[in-house]
């Protein structure tokens, strides 16, 4: 397969969101609360007429460098007007424009929303769950079980191997396939582990999700389908988003393209594509409007106790410290390495033929969201666009920290 290495990173590891992704930022300087609803305290609007033409032309460069057939930018700050552009189409054959209105697949952003269940469901006491708990309460056969916790699985520090390669190939072999949750487990099981113990390290691995999807399960006594719709989609306003590993998404709908599978020709419309193979990892499927709830949501808190949500961004795993980069409990962070300020709360996705990036700024409240409807054969080509807007957005979504911030930021 071209660019085999690259491909594998993107599909499996869902592109966590390092680099240009990461630099979309804000810090917080101000109680949660605060930083979650109000706005910067100046009289001019952030999203200022010079920003928001600069931002267009960017869009457009950005779009061009993509090669996707399509793509749609939202930001909103709290009290100001947003910022929606399109560019492209949403399906090539019908040359359909893309619409904020149209489902897609955002694959691992799922993670933030599994994540999210998870640490509600701790704090809740009702179940016996804890992030302290071993593994091997629930797998006991899995590779040392009894030294991986809850807290490891949901930060990626566990070491558990990423069967990247493995994955690619099912997909491509069988795109419409979907795995029960325990072969993915077991698929999980016998990769090899990364080199370092439970704990010490940082390793992006679909397969912690996979692990916490089947302990939830085995807690609460649902699925996990049920949890997601009745702890987010439902009470967060979250209409046109599901948890599906069937991949089927409803109209008005995006059409994904890819270039992951060039047995099955150069680029292949994916949109009948199971989300089997990413389950508790990356099968949700949304629209642009409920990624900006999702975030909103997501900044105030999303039903975590007030202990859980310090955790949540203070219980990292180290990505790179010279650029402030980690992996919390369920979502990427950008930190201020002096300050220890949260930059960024976000995650990138990737399905075979989508990519999406989805953001929270604590300062400022707002929140970014993007959906694209093509990889590029790399599953990188939705970075092109991230890479384009961030020098303009984020002087303007987070200033330096000055001083050490409030939690759950800091």
């Amino acid at each position: 397969m071209q660019n085999s290495r690259r491909t594998v990173a993107a599909i499996a590891a869902a592109a966590v969101t390092v680099g240009t992704a990461l630099a979309l930022g804000g810090c917080a300087a101000t109680t949660a609360s605060d930083a979650a609803t109000s706005p910067p305290a100046t009289s001019a609007p952030l999203l200022d007429t010079a920003l928001r033409t600069q931002l267009e032309t960017a869009l457009d460069e950005g779009f061009a460098a993509s090669g996707m057939p399509g793509v749609i930018v939202g930001v909103w700050v709290p009290g100001e007007d947003e910022w929606v552009s399109a560019r492209g189409v949403a399906d090539v054959e019908t040359e359909e424009p893309m619409s904020r209105e149209n489902q897609q697949k955002i694959g691992s952003i799922t993670k933030t929303i599994v994540g999210t269940v998870m640490l509600q469901v701790i704090g809740e006491g009702e179940f016996d769950v804890g992030l302290d708990d071993t593994l091997d309460r629930w797998y006991p056969d899995f590779p040392e079980a009894s030294n991986i916790t809850v807290r490891m699985l949901l930060n990626h520090s566990s070491g558990v191997g990423e069967a990247g390669r493995a994955q690619v190939d099912r997909i491509c072999a069988d795109p419409h396939a979907i795995p029960a949750p325990d072969q993915l487990i077991a698929i999980s099981a016998a990769t090899p582990r990364a080199d370092f113990a439970p704990g010490d390290g940082f390793e992006y691995a679909n397969g912690n999700y996979f692990l916490l999807g089947g302990i939830l399960e085995q807690v609460t006594g649902a699925d996990l389908a049920t949890l997601i719709h009745d702890r987010i989609t439902e009470p967060f306003g979250m209409d046109r988003s599901r948890f599906a590993p069937d991949g089927e998404v409803t109209a008005p709908l995006t059409h994904g393209y890819s270039g992951f599978c060039p047995d099955l020709g150069e680029t292949v419309d994916t949109v009948e594509w199971s989300n089997g193979e990413s389950w508790a990892g990356g099968a949700m499927v949304s629209t642009l409007d409920d990624l900006h709830a999702w975030g909103e949501a997501l900044g105030q808190g999303a039903g975590v106790t007030p202990d859980l949500q310090v955790a949540r961004y203070a219980d990292r795993a180290i990505i790179s410290e010279e650029t402030g980069s980690a992996y919390g409990l369920g979502a990427g962070v950008v930190y201020d390495t002096a300050t220890d300020c949260v930059l960024i709360v976000s995650h990138a996705g990737a399905e075979p033929g989508y990519g999406t990036n989805f953001a929270y700024y604590p300062m400022t409240g707002a929140v970014l969201a993007m959906l694209g409807n093509g990889d590029g054969g790399t599953g990188d080509a939705a970075s092109e666009i991230t890479k384009a807007l961030a020098p303009l957005l984020g002087p303007v979504l987070y200033p330096t920290p000055t001083e050490a911030c409030a939690a759950p930021w800091g």
